[in-house]
């Protein structure tokens, strides 16, 4: 009698443990989708802000003055980073190099738009920025 009703007690307590399982992979579970999804969209800015910094190098080295080359720049780079929905402050730096111009394109993660989807959980990226440099020989 004794054995019977200790095996009724394990099953019954066996549900509770079941379902706290259950709750802990479901945590890493969701985790993990929001780390996919907030990592997608910030790879996607990513290529947004190089195919500006690209664009924005070409710009450059093509620029006939040396006062209208980082107007004409910045330009560049604003239109194709607004196409890709990122806004503004940004930062547009433009290094002549000799033969070659060198496009560093600096953007906070607040002008991205990517949401900090893992910030409750501690792993924000709030303060930081995206940074691409480009360089394209001059014609």
């Amino acid at each position: 009698m004794w054995r019977q009703r200790s095996v009724r007690l394990s099953e019954r307590h066996r549900g509770g443990v079941v379902i706290l399982e259950s709750l802990v992979v479901l945590v890493i579970l969701v985790m993990g989708l929001l780390a996919v999804i907030q990592w997608s969209l910030l790879m996607m800015t990513h290529a947004g802000v190089t195919a500006a910094a690209t664009e924005g190098a070409r710009v450059a080295a093509r620029a006939v003055f040396d006062n209208s080359q980082q107007m004409d720049t910045e330009a560049a780079v604003r239109e194709i980073l607004a196409a890709h929905g990122v806004g503004l402050p940004l930062t547009v730096v433009v290094t002549d190099l000799g033969s070659a111009v060198r496009v560093t394109v600096t953007v906070p993660m607040t002008s991205t738009g990517v949401p900090d989807l893992l910030g409750r959980l501690g792993f924000t990226v709030a303060g930081n920025s995206l940074r691409v440099s480009s360089t394209a020989s001059k014609t």
